[in-house]
């Protein structure tokens, strides 16, 4: 008896091509150990301390402030800080971005991927 809800089974020929990436596989990694969790948090702490959230949050009360309160959504404020997010990710200081490649580094070093 078949199931409507269930999707068929594929069969072994056709799944072959949809082997996961090493990225993916480098995510769920990252994600079932939970450091992807702690780098985030490292990141988010390494963020505030070279201002860089502070930036940001200056960008968006200074829109806020031209525009009205009442006249400005989240989508456009998302639209407003994203370019800028990035242009300013460059100035993150690169002793950041060290520490954060060589969490990852070991990581993988430790997961023997």
């Amino acid at each position: 008896k078949h199931s409507v809800n269930r999707p068929p089974t594929p069969d072994a020929a056709e799944d072959q091509g949809n082997e996961p990436t090493l990225q993916e596989i480098i995510n769920i990694k990252l994600i079932e150990s939970g450091e992807k969790e702690r780098l985030m948090e490292l990141l988010r702490e390494r963020l505030i301390e070279c201002g860089w959230k502070d930036e940001m949050k200056a960008l968006c009360r200074s829109y806020v402030k031209k525009k009205g309160r009442n006249n400005v959504t989240v989508d456009d404020l998302v639209h407003l800080i994203t370019p800028k997010g990035r242009v300013y990710a460059a100035s993150v200081p690169d002793s950041v971005k060290a520490e954060l490649l060589q969490r990852i580094r070991s990581f993988l070093m430790s997961a023997a991927l």
